[in-house]
């Protein structure tokens, strides 16, 4: 009687333990009703995914790499769905778009030209209440707000092939936010009937008496990038100080400003700096006849010259540095409802593997820069060569509101 009930008890014992163990196993199983990542499954070759502890633009947030998708692939897969609908601040988009349906034939592609800013409010509304309609997103920086607001946000994601990355060119490859399919900057123009060189070579000479009421500048108020030229100043003032002694001998002296980068932006206000509302009424006011003013414009404006009548160049070289970029970023937009579209466009708009492609051609421009090592640039200038500060968004979304302020008060 005892052996049996301690054989009972051995059995109960092990009952129990099995039935631990089958509870412990279920309660490990994900429910096939947890909802799933709302996240776009974008992320082919070298895609970085939204993180909200990323450092800033400088950092590489590259997801797991799946197998490479191959032109016929994605072609097929772009076939079966709908039209592909581009949100870009660029015109080029239009003439990349039509080589690309002649290569691509089935796709249909429509491109809508809008802002950055206004893209960025568009694109967040549209999302917010559900809507995911654009597959391609081409834009341009806001002070580092497309970076804070749509790509850590995971509205706008990165995508850059890992067999196109071996020859894109830094910052582009690994640092920045995302690939930019051509490159331009705020830079000083001049005019050639007038100068047989470059008169200016320092961005202090703006401030001496030979450029007194004789410099013009496109309003930083109504252009983000125009302010971020005078924002990166700001953040780089060890080198806007050293670019002074460079110029004048001695250390520079500031007047109730709080750095060399203010004290240039004060200094130009004195010398009877003059604010045009855009960039071609710059050029318009120093290219049209002999002119001895200078103005800051958009470098890619160099390729209107004809067109326009002006008589003007770009300064590629002026100490510190010569600008900032004004980066052309390619995104795919979160939950994009044709994705192998998507893939193949931008892909297309890069110049395909090789660099050749007809969809690369409206960006590779005189004053246009294509940040790949394969591409031969049309300018005098490499990209490589280009003496350019680095783009820090972090830093301009956060000090560009100081900077505006400091503007309105001098401009006023």
């Amino acid at each position: 009687m005892q052996t049996r009930l301690h054989k009972n008890k051995s059995l109960l014992a092990m009952i129990m333990l099995i039935c631990a163990i089958m509870l412990m196993t279920a309660c490990g199983t994900t429910s096939k009703d947890e909802p799933a990542s709302t996240e776009s499954n974008a992320s082919t070759d070298t895609t970085t995914t939204p993180a909200a502890d990323n450092a800033s633009n400088g950092s590489d947030t590259s997801a797991a790499t799946p197998a490479a998708e191959t032109v016929e692939d994605l072609y097929a897969k772009a076939k079966e769905g709908g039209k592909l609908i581009v949100y870009s601040t660029s015109g080029r988009a239009n003439d990349a778009a039509e080589t690309f349906m002649k290569q691509y034939p089935g796709i249909e592609v429509e491109v809508s030209k809008v802002k950055s800013d206004e893209m960025m409010d568009k694109v967040t509304k549209e999302q917010d209440a559900g809507q995911f309609n654009p597959d391609v997103i081409l834009t341009k920086e806001v002070s580092g707000a497309v970076y804070e607001e749509m790509v850590k946000q995971g509205r706008y994601i990165k995508y850059l092939p890992e067999e196109f990355a071996e020859v894109v060119d830094e910052p582009y490859r690994t640092q920045a936010e995302a690939y930019a399919n051509y490159v331009e900057f705020r830079t000083i123009f001049y005019n050639t009937s007038t100068y047989s060189q470059a008169p200016v070579t320092n961005w202090w000479d703006l401030t001496t008496p030979a450029f007194k009421g004789k410099v013009y500048t496109a309003d930083p108020l109504s252009s983000p990038a125009f302010m971020d030229l005078f924002t990166t100043m700001v953040i780089n003032s060890d080198d806007m100080a050293a670019a002074y002694k460079a110029k004048f001998g001695t250390d520079i002296e500031l007047h109730g400003t709080d750095n060399a980068g203010y004290e240039f932006i004060k200094q130009l206000f004195d010398n009877g700096l003059i604010v045009l509302k855009g960039s071609d009424d710059v050029l318009d006011a120093i290219g049209k006849a002999s002119s001895e003013a200078v103005g800051l414009a958009v470098s890619g404006d160099v390729s209107k010259n004809e067109e326009n009548g002006w008589t003007i160049a770009p300064i590629l070289d002026i100490q510190p540095k010569t600008s900032v970029p004004d980066s052309g970023y390619l995104f795919i937009a979160n939950k994009a409802p044709h994705e192998a579209a998507a893939k193949l466009f931008i892909r297309w708009m890069m110049g395909e593997k090789d660099g050749t492609g007809a969809g690369m051609e409206p960006f590779n421009k005189l004053g246009s820069w294509v940040p790949r090592s394969d591409v031969k640039t049309k300018n005098d200038v490499a990209f490589e060569s280009l003496n350019l500060w680095l783009f820090d968004g972090e830093k301009l979304y956060n000090t560009a509101p100081q900077v505006r302020d400091f503007w309105i008060k001098h401009n006023s």
